[in-house]
């Protein structure tokens, strides 16, 4: 009985770590303070045909004034890849206004521990995080984008040009290149996106859905302890 249950925890933990073999970090970039009118990039080599690629850009801002009058303003330009569901799309523009952009105290783009923990990992290379004076004010923009490689592309590259800021600052860019199983956190990441609808909850909004999830995982966990622990002493009167 007990060879059983250790052989079934041994194939759990060897299906956790092929899972987490599964994803891998091509290249990860971070730039403090970047300043507007220039480029900045991450570049992965050696990609496979077939790979299945996807990539993290994160900003940290901060507004100078009130959100309604500040622009954050950028382009997206790849380079040996194309874009998962528009592959003639050569450049990607970008201009948002402030007030669209997710207004979060908690800023840093270490704070998906995981994720940080995984890049770290793969990359040798720890976050830095970004240092914004007044946290009323930081603001984060995020995108997770899918590709494909471009054909008989030895490397792929991509490259985010800053456009002039009215009123406002980046304090920190993230680039990164991945592959393979995408890592929870960026579902997460993903909700930071201004095209993204969810995106426009309020903080306290989804803060009452995480505290709602934490209870349920919380009641089913307890569920699983009880029908462990009725197991348990199912099969101890059995073997009485």
């Amino acid at each position: 009985m007990w060879v059983k249950i250790l052989v079934g925890i041994l194939g759990l933990c060897l299906g956790v770590m092929a899972w987490a073999d599964d994803t891998k970090i091509l290249a990860f970039e971070q730039f403090i303070a970047p300043e507007a009118g220039q480029s900045y990039s991450a570049k992965a080599s050696a990609i496979a045909p077939n790979a299945q690629m996807w990539s993290v850009v994160y900003m940290v801002l901060q507004t100078n004034q009130v959100p309604d009058d500040t622009v954050l303003d950028f382009k997206v330009v790849p380079q040996g890849i194309l874009f998962k569901n528009n592959p003639a799309k050569k450049i990607e523009e970008y201009g948002f206004e402030g007030i669209r952009l997710a207004q979060k105290k908690e800023f840093s783009f270490s704070q998906y521990a995981d994720f940080a923990a995984l890049i770290q990992d793969q990359t040798g290379k720890k976050i830095q995080d970004a240092s914004v004076f007044d946290v009323s004010r930081a603001h984060v923009y995020a995108r997770v984008e899918d590709w494909v490689p471009e054909y008989n592309s030895p490397s792929a590259q991509l490259s985010i040009e800053l456009g002039q800021m009215h009123e406002m600052d980046v304090k920190a860019l993230y680039i990164l290149f991945g592959e393979g199983e995408k890592p929870k956190d960026l579902a997460a990441i993903a909700q930071l996106d201004p095209l993204v609808k969810s995106q426009f909850q309020s903080e306290a909004t989804q803060d009452r859905h995480r505290v709602r999830s934490e209870m349920r995982e919380a009641k089913f966990a307890i569920f699983l302890v009880m029908i462990g622990v009725g197991i348990f002493l199912g099969w101890y009167r059995f073997k009485r």
